[in-house]
């Protein structure tokens, strides 16, 4: 939940690190990469308040738009597209030359959904480099651990000794320590970085590690003392400063554990790569802690220094009742940690839940919608480490008055008029859907924001219906109200034979709801297809013009709500009757009298163009609704040519003759000299 923008000056000196490396290393050979990317069901968990799933997009933006040039990098993902399903790995990107703005579309548009078969998944990435013939390197970042029945462990011992040269680093975002070390091995037996990450800081930082660990040679890791001087006292959930001195090896990072935790063990923490002094956020926990240096190959702690942790004052003011699905007013004291957010929830929510909320740092007091359910609830500041609760107080949500007023029976398709009273919450809405439809879906709505009363238009399918007061929270059914939607009486009255490409005049009886249309189309037009139309609104008759192929056709009245015919008619369409009539010869660029006889139709015209060129093209034209005379510029150039009478509609040939463009006439131009 917790909205972070981390610094700028973080990002760019994360990066900057990346692409000095990339341009000092001695190794020219051109690195492909495939980072696989966990977007199964649990990275919608949260870290620091927001979905890991959204800090993993953020991140491999950044990541992306400083990626050195001559890195090929590809993309594969697990999890993403199917529940339940051990197979769900795909080759999102081939590892080649970066589309960055694909490779963020790409992983912007993930929706986790599955399992974890994170080590298949690598199994394929490295297939997919051909690792058994050439360099490969993975960067795994995954959060969980492997749900698909395989050995992470066993796996990385035959990637080892099948491979070239293959590496794979891995990233556990948000495992704890032990989920973490049955993933370790995949990087451990393979000489690739084992990496922590718990924010979108810390990603960062190991996805940038990885990347150096592939452009510069692994220095021997360093083993000597560190030194760390911390403030004898923290806030839980707040962040406190760490000067530091120490080797400071690539994956350093210093971790505050609970006073008496094994070594090896790890909580919240900072790479040290962010320099001295540097920021770490307190455990959620009060009491003695301890803050450690921890070497990242090694897993050694290189320095250790005692804090206290001290609980927050955290109170919450607010009103004892409030309605059902309604936005209220909460004062607050509290730590104001990153994250940290204040929700109302139903008696009996597990702690560590919630439903809508806002974040502490948008102000005091805040505002939170309450949810739909009447009864005691609880609100609740919660830590957006966590989740924990640091405060609680009881309210009453009491059940909102809702009623609906309108005719008892109404046209299909028609909009009509509805009067209500509910709560008008933010998003509420009527709606007017079939009998049957399932609570929580909608046809065609209108916000309570708008009005009292709304329009709201009816379904075309007649029969029972209901008026239903729907909540913008959740899609609850509020109020419902039975209503009879009616079959509109359509008919349509033209003449039985209609030139092809003419306009011509539709008497109608219909609806004439919001959108409706007549069209006239082929015989074989598929329903919900339409020609050229014009809508009922312009009034009856209506004129349309019809197609240009001959042959039996239909008039159609056409619902504006789907598409949907409402009543159709056959009419037989007849091929125009043409003729030009024009000298056998004209010279080159001289103007041409054509006469004609044809349709007429709107926009048709004839125009004088080389015998080669395609049907559909044009040079000189006039209008046929100049008159049945025309005057039209022969083609510049000499040969065969062609006079075409023209439709607009896709500037269709419908008729054509041969006139031949001779040589242009020689004049005499008595120059200045001459006179």
């Amino acid at each position: 939940m917790f909205k972070r923008l981390f610094p700028a000056l973080l990002i760019s000196s994360v990066f900057a690190t990346v692409s000095a490396h990339a341009q000092t290393a001695s190794d020219t050979e051109t690195r492909r990469i495939i980072v696989v990317l966990d977007a199964s069901g649990s990275m919608w968990g949260r870290v620091q308040g927001r979905a890991k799933i959204e800090i993993a997009r953020e991140v491999t933006r950044d990541f992306i738009k400083a990626l050195p040039e001559d890195v090929e990098l590809g993309l594969v993902a697990y999890g993403h597209r199917n529940k339940g399903d051990c197979k769900d790995i795909e080759l999102l990107i081939p590892a080649g030359k970066v589309d960055r703005d694909l490779f963020i579309k790409k992983v912007d548009s993930l929706q986790p959904k599955g399992m974890t078969p994170l080590t298949d998944a690598v199994e394929f990435a490295a297939e997919a480099l051909r690792f058994t013939e050439q360099k490969a390197s993975v960067i795994l970042v995954t959060d969980g651990e492997e749900t698909c029945s395989r050995n992470p462990c066993e796996a990385a011992e035959k990637l080892e000794a099948l491979g070239l040269d293959f590496t794979a680093h891995v990233i556990a975002f948000d495992l704890n320590d032990k989920a973490a070390r049955s993933v370790e091995c995949l990087a451990s037996k393979t000489g690739g970085q084992f990496l922590k990450a718990d924010d979108a800081a810390t990603l960062a930082d190991a996805l940038s590690l990885a990347l150096e660990a592939e452009t510069t040679p692994m220095e021997e890791e360093e083993l000597g003392e560190a030194t760390l001087t911390v403030p004898a006292e923290a806030v839980i959930g707040s962040e406190f400063e760490v000067a530091w001195t120490g080797p400071d090896n690539k994956g350093d990072y210093i971790t505050i554990v609970p006073a008496g935790a094994e070594d090896g063990q790890h909580k919240n923490y900072t790479y040290t790569r962010n320099g001295s002094p540097l920021k770490v956020t307190a455990l959620m926990k009060a009491g003695p802690a301890e803050v450690r240096y921890m070497t990242s190959r090694s897993g050694k702690v290189l320095g250790r220094a005692a804090i206290h942790l001290t609980d927050a004052k955290v109170s919450l003011k607010a009103a004892d009742k409030v309605g059902a699905g309604s936005t209220m007013q909460i004062e607050w004291e509290g730590p104001d940690n990153k994250g940290d957010y204040i929700t109302v929830v139903t008696e009996g929510t597990e702690d560590g839940r919630y439903a809508k909320y806002s974040y502490t740092n948008r102000g005091n007091p805040v505002k939170v919608e309450v949810p739909l359910e009447a009864g005691v609830a609880e609100i609740r500041y919660m830590s957006g480490q966590d989740d924990k609760v640091l405060a609680r107080r009881d309210i009453l949500i009491e059940k909102a008055e809702v009623s609906l007023k309108a005719a008892d029976k109404i046209i299909a398709g028609g909009t009509f008029s509805i009067e209500w009273t509910g709560p008008d919450n933010k998003g509420d809405y009527i709606t007017i859907v079939t009998k049957d439809t399932e609570d929580g879906r909608h046809a065609k709505y209108s916000y309570t924001n708008r009005g009292n009363p709304v329009k709201v238009e009816a379904p075309l399918e007649a029969g029972a219906a209901e008026i239903r007061y729907m909540s913008g929270q959740g899609d609850k059914v509020l109020a419902r109200r039975d209503i009879l939607i009616e079959k509109a009486a359509v008919s349509l009255k033209a003449a039985d034979k209609i030139i092809a490409g003419g306009t011509f005049s539709i008497e109608w009886t219909g609806p004439d709801n919001k959108g409706d249309y007549i069209t006239v189309v082929t015989k074989d037009t598929e329903d919900g297809r339409y020609a050229k139309y014009s809508y009922t609104n312009r009034g009856n008759p209506v004129m349309v013009q019809t197609p240009l192929e001959p042959g039996i056709a239909e008039i159609r009245y056409m619902s504006g709500q789907g598409d949907k015919v409402l009543a159709r008619r056959e009419v037989l369409i007849e091929k125009a009757v043409i003729t030009l009539k024009a000298p056998d010869e004209a010279s080159a660029g001289s103007e041409v009298s054509v006469e004609w006889t044809g349709p007429d139709n709107k926009g048709d015209y004839i125009t004088i163009v080389s015998k080669q060129r395609p049907d559909g093209e044009y040079a000189d034209y006039s209008y046929t609704k100049r008159g049945s005379t025309l005057k039209i510029k022969a083609p510049d150039k000499e040969g065969e040519a062609e006079i075409r009478y023209q439709t607009e509609p896709g500037n269709k040939v419908l008729f054509r003759r041969v006139i031949k463009v001779t040589p242009a006439a020689e004049t005499e131009v008595e120059t200045a000299a001459e006179k």
